[in-house]
């Protein structure tokens, strides 16, 4: 027999809210969930799931229980933990929602529609409430994040929920692997994303540019106006799953004019349909599952769930067309052994063959890695552009100025004899990488992971902070397993770095002998003190791919048309939906 005492009559108000959890009435005493029949048939549930017999409905609850058992014990625990952050500000002091905390409105609004408030009011390191009452840290410090993220994978941890997530479509791939196995991993993959080999991708670059806004062209001629509203957020996504699969694995998606690839559609929308503009009990499934052991996903696994339809449907196709791609590349490298590599593929596999055989990949985790680089490389570019695209249809007379360095560039080139901007050329473009570089600070895809302490921290923080107690304090204690959300939309926003214009879109603080952000500060980011790759030995391997791609598609788009925001357009929703995503608010109503 199992009693839960810190579930409340409100979390079982909350369950029987579910049609697929209905406490029955002996479960609801003395605001505790009995579980005697959970554990008496744990283990034949385990095995009619397996088999296949188990009903879906039952299945469902066994786990939805598992899961509020292992949370409510393992929170608990927490709370009787010997450092503790009940005496940090925040908006945890305010919350009212015993069940979500402060994650009801956290998850199920826009990115920074409270996060930039919370910030403002209670600074860089603040605590809100998680879930039955747990109490998470919101750090958007950047001595804290440079502290955290100088060992992040050792120090500090990816919680079990969110590898597993991400291991069910992508494999044991790096954004799985932590401590050793990633470092060995992330070391022969970052021979593959050099700077010489993300430069020898530009003509990739440059081709799916060129087709995109000839795409548009043809579109757009069919109108005797010569102007038409677009959509560009998909044909975005379109030309990144194009770009990804020709530059990195010469894989044809051929997204641009057949949208019927199978692994093309099968990473289509994955995140949304998995993650997506959650309800209150999407919420709170999503977060109970981060502290579930991963035998619970195991049995999710064998679910017919149609939220995880998607993560299955990428992992069964992926690792399909993984192995084919890798065994087919072998054969070409041993038939070719003096041509040096041509695409991210083959240099791994050149790489891979190089090292000895305790530290290889094999090819189960090439499988997981191809797939991860596809994913890594495929919403993160396509959102950051949309965004771009965005801001540039709402601050008209900085397109002026960006088109206008685009066209001087373009005739220099000219000039010299060539017809098309080498890396050189694109690198001095000084304003469009600013204008890049000020839209991935107001946008950034990736906004707000979230790790957790192996063991007992102390972190650093920029400038000391008032406690509840009355103390002040120039560095923080956490104990072991505390869970933080890094927050990387406030770090990009923070006024102490970037200014008092920080919520303000403003290309030209990136330029003359301003770099964009307060010096002092210790920033933390690989690239350009921004936050969007982290740093560390978690940063982001393919940040130059990013970078290249996102300019290279600008400068084309730029010199080609002419972007206005519709006037009747609906509002913008900033979706989270894993990462931060860009919808019309009518599409979310669909969604």
């Amino acid at each position: 027999m199992l009693y839960c005492n810190v579930l409340n009559s409100q979390l079982i108000q909350f369950m029987s809210d579910q049609p697929e959890c209905r406490p029955s009435a002996d479960c609801m005493g003395n605001g505790h969930v009995l579980c005697t029949e959970a554990h008496r048939d744990a283990v034949t549930w385990a095995q009619q799931v397996y088999l296949g017999r188990m009903d879906h409905s039952s299945a469902l609850y066994f786990v939805l229980v598992l899961v509020l058992v292992l949370s409510a014990l393992y929170i608990k625990k927490q709370r009787h933990a010997t450092i503790s952050i009940a005496h940090l500000d925040g908006p945890a002091m305010a919350c009212s929602d015993a069940v979500l905390g402060n994650l009801g409105d956290y998850y199920r609004n826009g990115v920074g529609a409270h996060e930039f408030q919370w910030q403002e009011k209670y600074g860089a390191v603040y605590r809100v409430k998680g879930l039955l009452g747990e109490d998470r840290l919101f750090v958007s410090d950047p001595k804290t994040l440079r502290h955290i993220y100088q060992s992040a994978g050792t120090r500090f941890l990816k919680p079990t929920g969110r590898r597993e997530f991400g291991r069910m479509a992508f494999g044991r791939g790096i954004a799985f692997a932590q401590q050793n196995v990633h470092k060995r991993q992330r070391k022969l993959l970052s021979r593959a994303f050099g700077q010489s080999e993300i430069h020898s991708m530009l003509p990739v670059f440059l081709e799916k540019a060129d087709e995109l806004c000839q795409i548009w062209m043809d579109i757009l001629a069919k109108h005797e106006t010569n102007s038409v509203d677009l959509e560009v957020t998909d044909w975005l996504s379109r030309c990144a799953t194009d770009v990804i699969g020709e530059a990195a694995f010469k894989y044809q998606f051929n997204s641009l004019v057949d949208s019927n690839n199978a692994l093309a559609k099968a990473y289509d929308s994955m995140l949304v349909n998995t993650f997506g503009l959650p309800t209150k009990s999407g919420v709170f499934l999503q977060q109970a599952l981060i502290r579930a052991p991963a035998a619970v996903f195991w049995l999710l696994e064998r679910l017919p769930s149609r939220s995880l339809h998607g993560l299955k449907k990428v992992a069964r196709v992926g690792d399909e067309v993984a192995r084919q791609l890798v065994k087919e590349r072998r054969k070409t490298l041993a038939e070719n052994l003096d041509s040096p590599p041509s695409d991210v593929l083959s240099t791994l596999l050149r790489a891979n063959a190089e090292t000895n055989t305790e530290t290889r990949l094999n090819d189960e985790e090439l499988s997981a890695n191809m797939r991860t680089i596809i994913a890594a490389g495929l919403e993160t570019t396509s959102s950051s552009t949309a965004f771009l695209l965005y801001e540039l249809s709402k601050h008209p007379e900085v397109q002026v100025k960006l088109r206008t360095e685009v066209v001087e560039t373009m005739a220099t080139i000219r000039m010299r004899g060539q017809q098309d901007v080498s890396v050189n050329d694109l690198d001095s473009m000084t304003y469009s990488l600013a204008v890049i570089k000020e839209s991935m600070r107001m946008h950034p895809v990736v906004y707000g992971p979230f790790l957790e302490a192996a063991n007992d921290e102390v972190l650093p923080l920029s400038k000391p902070i008032r406690t509840l107690d009355g103390r002040t304090i120039a560095e923080l204690p956490i104990g072991k397993g505390q869970l933080m959300h890094v927050s990387i939309a406030g770090y990009n926003r923070l006024e102490e770095l970037w200014g008092q214009d920080s919520q303000q879109f403003n290309p030209e603080r990136w330029l003359g002998n301003f770099t964009g952000f307060n010096a002092t500060a210790s920033p933390f980011g690989i690239y350009a003190g921004l936050g969007n790759f982290v740093g560390g030995n978690q940063s982001c391997l393919g940040w130059r791919f990013a970078i290249l791609e996102i300019q290279v598609i600008l400068v084309k788009i730029i010199q080609a048309f002419d972007l206005k925001y519709p006037k009747d357009a609906q509002d913008i929703v900033r979706a989270r939906v894993g990462l931060w995503h860009l919808f019309f608010q009518a599409k979310r109503e669909r969604s």
